[in-house]
């Protein structure tokens, strides 16, 4: 190590979330008017089942290490509040099955602590000084299958990605009802050197349905 480089900073991802954890979800309820001689009426109309969820991201280096391959930093996405059952875990600027490898993305899929399907995606590491790296991040049942995806992402090392950066496993959810925002900033987490990152923001959600989108969350949660 040179004199003078701070240490890379390690912190060990403590997933939170359970059956107690519970929060707000979202209200996707629309009144129907309906005028019946000369009457108006108003009919609550049936609450569109969510069926996708996109979590728009952004993390902020400022002084990426290539050797060190720092930062290294994990996402969390479940359909439900806690990891009792399936979620997807999404690795950033290394991959760890079936071993370390520096640099890339890799998507794992899970149910409880068993890995369904996986994933990897072969970038060099992150090397570029004060770098935003956006991404957006999506999960979305058909009934059958639960899909965990990566689109629309940018960034100066690894240019324009999310192309067909996706996998799916076996689920039978009919929806996405029980899916939280907070749970998924609560269990994002920058692992190694995170004293090489700005910030990392969940900076919106959105909400669809089979009709399209069903409602917006604005609200940004920093993770740091």
């Amino acid at each position: 190590m040179l004199r003078g480089e701070p240490k890379e900073t390690v912190m060990i991802p403590r997933f939170k979330g359970g059956k107690r954890r519970a929060f707000a979800a979202p209200s996707s309820a629309a009144g129907l008017a309906v005028l019946t001689a000369g009457a108006l009426w108003s009919m609550p109309a049936e609450p569109d089942p969510v069926i996708r969820v996109e979590e728009e991201w952004e993390l902020v280096l400022n002084d990426p290490h290539v050797d060190r391959v720092s930062p290294q930093f994990t996402t969390v996405m479940s359909p439900f509040p806690n990891m009792d059952s399936y979620y997807a875990q999404i690795l950033w600027n290394h991959r760890e099955t079936p071993e370390f490898t520096p640099g890339g993305i890799q998507l794992h899929s899970y149910r409880e602590e068993t890995l369904l399907r996986m994933r990897s995606v072969e970038w060099r590491t992150l090397s570029t000084q004060a770098e935003t790296i956006r991404w957006t991040q999506s999960l979305e049942t058909d009934g059958v299958s639960l899909t965990v995806s990566i689109q629309d992402g940018h960034s100066t090392t690894w240019g324009s990605f999310g192309r067909d950066m996706h996998i799916s496993s076996s689920a039978n959810l009919a929806d996405l009802g029980q899916y939280r925002p907070d749970f998924s900033a609560a269990n994002a987490c920058v692992s190694f050197g995170s004293n090489r990152v700005e910030s990392l923001v969940l900076k919106r959600v959105r909400y669809y349905g089979r009709d399209g989108l069903i409602a917006e969350d604005n609200a940004p949660r920093r993770v740091m």
